[in-house]
C-alpha cells in the first residue's frame, strides 16, 4: 500500500482571514452591509445607519469581525472571498478569529484599526477595537489570531 503521508508538522496549518479560529465561547450575530463597498473577509464591521445595518467606516461602534462563508458565489458584484453591499454577513463579536494584521504583533497587544480598515496594534492615530486582543505573535504582517474573552 502506498504511503499518503509521511512527516507531520509539530502545527496546524495556519487558518485564513475571516476563519473562525477554534470552538472557544464565542458569540456571532449578523448584520446587513450597508454602502458601496465589499467587506473582506476578517475585516472590522461597525454599526450602520439602518436597524441590523453594518457598515465598513470606522467608527468607536464596532460590532466585530466579518465571519468568512464558503457559500458566498462569486458574481459580477461579490468578489472571492467579500461580501457585497446588501448582503448579509455574519459577526464575530466575542471569540476567536483569524484576521490579516498590517504590523508585527506580540500576543496580548490590543488590537487598533486604521482609517482603511486595517488591522493593527499601533494606538497613534487609530480606532480601539475595543476588548479585542492579538492572542499570537508574529514579527511580521500577516495572518494572525485575535480574541474578545
Amino acid at each position: 500500500m502506498a504511503v499518503l503521508q509521511s512527516n507531520f508538522s509539530e502545527d496546524i496549518a495556519p487558518g485564513y482571514p475571516g476563519m473562525d479560529a477554534d470552538g472557544e465561547l464565542s458569540n456571532i450575530i449578523s448584520g446587513t452591509l450597508e454602502g458601496s463597498t465589499a467587506c473582506a473577509f476578517g475585516r472590522p464591521v461597525y454599526a450602520g445607519t439602518a436597524d441590523r445595518g453594518v457598515s465598513l467606516t470606522v467608527s468607536a461602534d464596532l460590532r466585530g469581525f466579518a465571519l468568512a462563508h464558503a457559500g458566498n458565489v462569486v458574481t459580477a458584484t461579490r468578489a472571492a472571498d467579500t461580501y457585497a453591499p446588501g448582503d448579509t454577513l455574519p459577526i464575530k463579536n466575542r471569540g476567536k478569529i483569524w484576521v490579516t494584521s498590517t504590523t508585527a504583533a506580540a500576543k496580548d497587544d490590543p488590537v487598533y484599526v486604521t482609517a482603511a480598515g486595517a488591522i493593527t496594534n499601533v494606538a497613534t492615530g487609530n480606532t480601539a477595537a475595543s476588548g479585542w486582543v492579538f492572542d499570537d505573535t508574529i514579527a511580521a504582517a500577516g495572518l494572525v489570531r485575535i480574541v474578545r474573552r
